[in-house]
């Protein structure tokens, strides 16, 4: 409980003075007679002190420290006259509840309280007290774009384990991991003895399990000394899955449940006396509509398919081209021990970032996608030698064919013609490198520097150096490339407002001319270039991309649209962008995928 500085009877530190007029019957604050001071200990929150101006301190302090626990954060103010007293019960909301007792001293007005809980309402025994609780719509759901559920409350079983005399951590935690593999199959005994340790006697939280998991362990966890386990509702996916916007939504839904609760005070009941609690006041929960978000958990899950079989941190990230809604955010499990970087990792784009380049020298004109460049199998620009992979060699060829070949060499080249913002400016116009501010959604897309002539500016051409994306950033570059090059604003909660950084919230979309070359080379990319393996998926177009991180494996990316899905395919370390081609084909050609692939 807390006390609100509005009603007390004691006077403010510098305002002695001004307290001369009393609230509601309340004795002088100067006064020290028990029944005054018990009066303003208890409305300054003093719960020990009050209960020393009792003839029965022990109790009243055990019956005071409960009352302040099962009250929360309800502020209580006491007013006592001719021996009745009324308590007013301020719950968070603000929301004020009076009940009436009675107080009296054990013989004279300077003895000491007689301690009895009817003091604080007439319905109370030493045996009950008054409850506090938020009432909530916890089973308020989370419906997808096809509103199907996404996301639902559920009872989950969390298991917790602490040191014990009769096994050493390590067998403890060998025994732990052997009773719960027939749930969770990776379990790391060596993590569990860590953790049992670190904890140093504590109990230390080790896992929670849905209904149906921790049906197939909980007999043989709870044979193990030291482990416990207790019930918790919690709002989780309704497929068993998790994607890295959970939190955030979850933080949605939190915050919807926080502006539509209601509250309930109320005296417990005394079963011994069969006696029922009573209603001091109560607020019900206003009824609130499903909270829809833009996601496909159709196309969640086959993201999520394809990702499960690569051991290597790797992630999919898909929007509507049309509207910016998430459609789908999946990791696999080593992405997941990262964080977040399907939304928020910042890596080197590598040569999808040549869709920037391209658009930016196509619309300043220094170059046209029939022109007829240089594909060298390395070329020194401005002081930076720069080569193709596996320094293959195409001479000269059309602008789109160097394009859908994925040609490092053209691309520095063309990148001369180029003014310091051009690729800065581009990305943006793309949405990445903007900083978006979506509810239930949190995002990095990238950063683009400005470049001057020189190296600096022909590594950030092929998507190295100090050019950084996210795979969101890539889906959403994507998306609106398919936008008719026009940005879409990103969101996930139907019915929200996005806002970003950009002092114009809509920049100006690229040129039509330019938008439609883009589109061709990447269908060309596909068709006939470096992801000609997915060529059967029909309207398919894509930019693939390697992307150099010092001494390490290259990261292996690919982007592309198909009708009005836009997506990112991302594996760390993959060596090549292979992988991720392989994978988005897994990902594009899932059954689940039909209705939007054809």
């Amino acid at each position: 409980m807390r006390t609100p500085a509005r009603r007390t009877c004691l006077p403010a530190a510098g305002a002695l003075l001004s307290t001369a007029v009393l609230l509601g019957g309340c004795s002088a604050p100067w006064s020290d007679s028990p029944t005054d001071e018990f009066i303003n200990m208890v409305n300054e929150g003093d719960w020990a002190g009050a209960a020393t101006q009792t003839d029965d301190p022990d109790t009243a302090e055990r019956y005071l420290a409960e009352l302040d626990d099962s009250t929360g954060d309800t502020s209580v103010h006491l007013d006592v006259e001719d021996g009745t007293t009324t308590t007013t019960w301020t719950v968070p909301s603000g929301d004020e509840v009076t009940s009436e007792g009675a107080l009296s001293t054990t013989d004279g007005d300077g003895d000491p309280v007689t301690w009895n809980p009817r003091i604080f309402a007439s319905a109370l025994t030493p045996e009950t007290t008054v409850s506090y609780s938020d009432d909530r719509t916890y089973d308020l759901p989370v419906l997808d774009a096809r509103n199907d559920t996404q996301m639902s409350w559920t009872t989950v079983t969390v298991f917790s384990a602490s040191a014990t005399d009769e096994m050493a951590p390590e067998q403890q935690a060998s025994a732990i991991a052997d009773a719960a593999r027939p749930a969770i199959n990776d379990i790391d005994a060596g993590e569990i003895a860590a953790q049992i340790t670190d904890a140093g006697g504590d109990a230390t939280t080790l896992f929670s399990l849905r209904p149906e998991d921790a049906e197939k362990v909980t007999g043989a966890l709870d044979d193990i000394a030291g482990v416990s386990s207790r019930e918790e509702g919690r709002l989780l996916s309704s497929d068993g899955t998790s994607s890295p916007v959970d939190g955030d939504v979850r933080a949605y839904w939190e915050k919807r449940l926080d502006e539509t609760a209601g509250w309930t005070l109320t005296t417990t009941g005394d079963e011994e006396q069969g006696l029922e609690g009573e209603i001091l006041g109560q607020e019900k929960p206003e009824s609130s509509d499903p909270i829809r978000t833009t996601m496909d958990m159709g196309v969640q899950a086959a993201a999520q398919r394809a990702l499960d079989s690569e051991d290597r941190a790797a992630s999919i990230v898909a929007l509507n081209a049309s509207t910016g809604g998430l459609v789908a955010s999946a990791q696999n499990a080593a992405a997941d021990r990262q964080g977040t970087p399907a939304m928020t990792g910042q890596f080197p784009p590598g040569s999808t970032f040549k869709t920037v380049t391209t658009a930016a020298a196509l619309g300043r004109g220094t170059v046209s996608p029939d022109e007829e460049v240089e594909c060298p199998a390395s070329v020194d620009v401005d002081g930076r030698v720069i080569p193709n992979d596996n320094d293959f060699d195409l001479g000269t060829v059309p602008m789109h064919t160097a394009f859908a070949e994925s040609c490092n060499t053209t691309q520095a080249l063309i990148s001369r013609g180029l003014e310091p913002s051009d690729l800065k400016d581009t990305a943006a116009r793309l949405g990445l490198g903007v900083d978006f501010d979506a509810p239930g959604m949190t995002s990095m897309t990238g950063s683009v520097p400005v470049t001057e002539p020189g190296a600096a500016r022909v590594e950030s051409a092929i998507g190295q150096g100090e050019v950084l994306a996210s795979p969101f950033g890539l889906a959403l570059m994507e998306a609106s490339v398919a936008h008719d090059g026009r940005m879409v604003t990103p969101s996930v909660i139907q019915g929200e407002e996005t806002t970003s950084d950009l002092e114009d919230a809509a920049p100006d979309p690229l040129d039509p001319d330019v938008v439609g070359a883009l589109r061709s080379m990447m269908r060309e990319a596909v068709t006939s270039g470096t992801a000609s393996s997915l060529s059967d998926i029909d309207g398919l177009g894509g930019k693939t991309g390697t992307a150099e991180i010092g001494d390490g494996d290259a990261h292996g990316w690919f982007v592309g649209s198909v009708g009005d899905l836009a997506f990112c395919v991302f594996i760390e370390g993959a060596d090549s962008s292979g992988p991720a081609v392989e994978m988005a084909g897994d990902f594009l050609r899932d059954d689940a995928m039909d209705e939007i692939t054809g």
